[in-house]
């Protein structure tokens, strides 16, 4: 590329401007920097919850509500966390925080416009679709097949 200066009346090229601030792409960076602090939370709450005295004092403490549909929903919460094991929970921990690194790298790949940024979100974003597939066929129901109906309806009008 020369850097030959340009004459007053030629139209800068759209290449050389400079971005603007809030896009589509910077948009998407955020959405996905919240998710990944998020994620980072449910990571610290999951680890948390491998400490057995924290589950006995979320215990005691909903015993004191008095409120007793809360009441039951922590307890059959606590029961299931509880019936997982530490093994399955640390296994919780590992995915969550692999896929917050996956997401952070997205969204900081997405705030500085670089294209593999882009290619890593389509990639990531595209290879959950077996698994709606998976879920479409192996679990059927009809709220399901009515939204993907409505979707292919709505995208076919004119």
């Amino acid at each position: 590329m020369s850097s030959l200066p340009q004459s007053a009346g030629q139209p800068v090229p759209r290449s050389s401007l400079p971005p603007r601030k809030i896009d589509g792409l910077r948009v998407i960076a955020i959405f996905k920097l919240l998710k990944a602090a998020l994620l980072i939370v449910t990571s610290y709450g999951v680890h948390k919850l491998l400490d057995p005295q924290l589950l006995e004092r979320i215990r005691i403490w909903s015993v004191t509500l008095t409120d007793r549909v809360d009441q039951r929903l922590i307890l059959r919460a606590l029961s299931w966390v509880e019936g997982l094991g530490a093994d399955k929970l640390h296994l919780v921990l590992a995915v969550t925080i692999s896929y917050t690194a996956v997401v952070l790298v997205e969204g900081t790949g997405l705030w500085l416009r670089r294209r593999w940024a882009e290619w890593v979100t389509v990639v990531a974003t595209t290879s959950l679709i077996p698994f709606e597939l998976w879920e479409l066929i192996m679990r059927p129901s009809g709220r399901k097949w009515t939204v993907a109906v409505m979707k292919e309806a709505c995208a076919a009008a004119p």
